[in-house]
């Protein structure tokens, strides 16, 4: 793989520096336009992309989540709200300095514990460590997205907590909604609860690209919450948590679940009994401790459950309905509903026996919510949890194809933190981020290691890196806001938006392997599933947008946007790129720490270098001719980066 992509990177940096005006129509365009975001491209664009206590934690009792939630949801005045740290940047070692290597090893851990590293965080992480830098991100407040989006609601007009969805609304509130999703993945301190909750959101998926959830904005923030307080918790308490949600229930449809009435021709739904199992806890078949496939004696895999089953834990999801209500067959569109735990309605509950897997009953007459805790108790003890979660936590922050020592390592502490309790998810983010294979895979197995940049962690690490501002919007009441993160339209442009997989199984697959070099190996690539011919195209001209005259100090900048558009590139701060553009090789060194931790292989690096050298600024222009010249030459750095194929896998 490494030698195809420096042969494909070979080639089109070779076409880059035989023709640089090719380079400058290719990525010189977009700059920022409005909704539709429909940036100029060409094929070089398209080619730089292409190539490319107990065993048990003791369970959370409804009435604490009821609370927990209740005090979200009167308190947003009290909301902290993230803003860009503009303050100057410390001067990063520079190559072959005694603290490089530091630098570099930070730059990596970064990419796998936030939304992208930033010059500040790795001095910070290059003074205290990584382990004390982890101990601070435990320590830090969550920031909740729900309080900052009533507190958006306000300053917009709307009202907060509607008694009836105005599907008229139902587009600018989700508007808000994403806006601060980006802005506190980009600007948010607790960047580690806030990618851990991002990951789990990959795991445990709702998603509103249907009608199902178009119109609760609230209660997706609210979800986000909970994925992000359970981050550093238990997840055996996540799964209680995830499973009483309204917005799990109707996106799974255990809201309005009854129990069986042969003469009404009902029975129990079993989507989310059969979800919980093959995607949240257990998977399809049995594994062994390092993720492997156990086999029966014919060698076939084993599964892990069966129809049976699936019905008889559909039994025990019934008789949940919205919070807010007083009857069973009301229907409610409240935005208190779209956040409250569902409750339990006795005469819709199924309390008779139930067994599960053939051997695990569950006693009769026990209320709603006991037969749910008795149910999820049994799957979480079951062996499969650990690997099946580890592994794909595993994924999500660092490599697709963990080793099996590996898995096994992070399997262990997730059975058991070293005090007798499972699912201890900050003992399992320590056991992952701090694994020898996190820390020197790149190294050991080259071949096999890393994973590819998922295009919202492309995006957000390009405008953490440099300092990406919102730009206010204007409403139609001719109303002004602040500054906001405008990336709505992802989906659209990059294959991806959060809360916005086209089903329950996410954006793509852990076990995918894309058809070629990487199934023949055998190996796992789950990113490679969005990697469409059309998406290549569309994200290397958005990414050329992101770049290209996005830079603050010049006023073709947009003083404000359409406050309906869904995309809008941020601004960018560029002043240290700006002056490092004197010495090509210095603004190349210190984009290959911050964006790839050091990783540029030399012949990349010398191709790169060849062209800015071909085309740094001549001293003997005038002001204006050196100022296009130096922007020119920051922006296409920038963009040779992260439009490689090398920058492509996170390593």
């Amino acid at each position: 793989m490494k030698k195809r992509s420096e042969v494909v990177m070979l080639g089109l940096l070779r076409t880059v520096v035989i023709s640089a005006s090719v380079l400058m129509i290719a990525c010189g365009g977009g700059g920022g336009g409005g909704g539709t975001m429909n940036p100029t491209g060409s094929s070089a664009v398209a080619i730089a992309s292409s190539t490319s206590a107990s065993s048990l934690a003791p369970a959370s009792s409804l009435a604490s989540i009821a609370s927990s939630r209740s005090s979200i949801a009167s308190s947003a005045a009290i909301a902290k709200i993230p803003t860009p740290d503009l303050t100057p940047d410390p001067a990063l070692p520079i190559k072959d300095s005694p603290n490089y290597t530091s630098a570099k090893e930070a730059a990596r851990f970064l990419a796998q514990t936030t939304f992208g590293p930033t010059a500040k965080d790795i001095d910070r992480i290059v003074r205290i460590g990584k382990t004390a830098w982890l101990d601070e991100q435990f320590s830090k407040p969550q920031t909740k997205h729900l309080l900052l989006l009533d507190q958006r609601f306000e300053q917009i007009g709307f009202v907060v907590q509607p008694e009836q969805d105005d599907s008229d609304e139902g587009y600018l509130r989700d508007l808000q909604r994403s806006d601060i999703w980006w802005e506190v993945a980009l600007w948010g301190e607790d960047q580690l609860r806030q990618r851990i909750a991002y990951s789990l959101s990959q795991i445990l998926v709702i998603s509103n690209v249907s009608d199902v959830l178009y119109n609760d904005t609230r209660g997706i923030a609210n979800y986000q919450d909970i994925l992000a307080q359970h981050a550093f918790g238990n997840y055996r308490d996540l799964l209680k948590a995830v499973t009483l949600n309204p917005m799990m229930g109707e996106y799974l449809s255990m809201v309005r679940n009854e129990k069986a009435d042969s003469n009404r021709n009902i029975r129990p739904d079993e989507n989310y009994a059969r979800e919980l199992m093959q995607l949240f806890t257990i998977g399809l078949v049995h594994l062994n401790l390092d993720g492997s496939v156990k086999l029966d004696a014919q060698g076939n895999p084993i599964p892990t459950y069966d129809q049976t089953t699936v019905k008889e834990l559909a039994r025990v999801f019934t008789g949940w309905n919205m919070a807010t209500i007083k009857n069973w067959w009301e229907w409610t569109e409240s935005g208190a509903s779209e956040i409250l735990p569902m409750k339990s309605f006795d005469n819709y509950h199924d309390f008779n026996a139930k067994m599960l897997f053939g051997d695990k009953p569950i006693p009769a007459d026990k209320t709603p919510e006991q037969d749910i805790d008795a149910a999820l108790d049994i799957i979480f003890t079951h062996p499969n949890v650990a690997p099946f979660i580890g592994k794909q936590l595993i994924q999500r922050l660092v490599t697709s194809n963990p080793s099996p020592a590996y898995v096994t390592r992070v399997a262990t502490v997730f059975n058991d933190n070293g005090q007798g309790v499972k699912g201890d998810m900050k003992a399992v983010v320590r056991a992952i981020i701090l694994d020898d294979e996190a820390q020197n895979g790149y190294k050991n197995s080259p071949s096999t290691f890393g994973k590819l940049r998922e295009p919202l962690l492309k995006t957000t690490h390009l405008w953490r890196a440099f300092k990406g501002t919102g730009t206010p919007t204007k409403l139609e009441n001719n109303t002004v806001t602040p500054p906001r993160l405008r990336f709505y339209g992802s989906g659209r442009l990059m294959g991806q938006r959060p809360y916005g997989s086209f089903s329950v199984f996410n954006f793509y697959r852990p076990e995918y392997q894309h058809p070629g070099e990487l199934k023949n190996a055998n190996m796992n690539s789950p990113e490679f599933q969005i990697l469409t011919e059309s998406m290549i195209m569309s994200k290397a001209s958005t990414l050329s947008s992101a770049i290209f005259w996005r830079d603050t100090p010049h006023d073709w900048l947009e003083p404000t946007i359409d406050g309906n558009w869904d995309v809008f590139s941020p601004r960018l701060h560029l002043d240290r790129e700006r002056e490092l553009s004197k010495n090509p090789a210095e603004l190349l060194d210190h984009l290959n720490l911050i964006l790839m931790a050091g990783q540029m292989s030399e012949q990349m690096y010398e191709l790169i270098l060849n062209h800015l050298n071909a085309n740094k600024v001549d001293p003997t222009w005038d002001e204006t001719g050196q100022m296009w010249a130096r922007d020119m030459l920051v922006y296409e750095a920038m963009f040779l980066v992260v439009a490689s194929p090398e920058y492509a896998a996170q390593r």
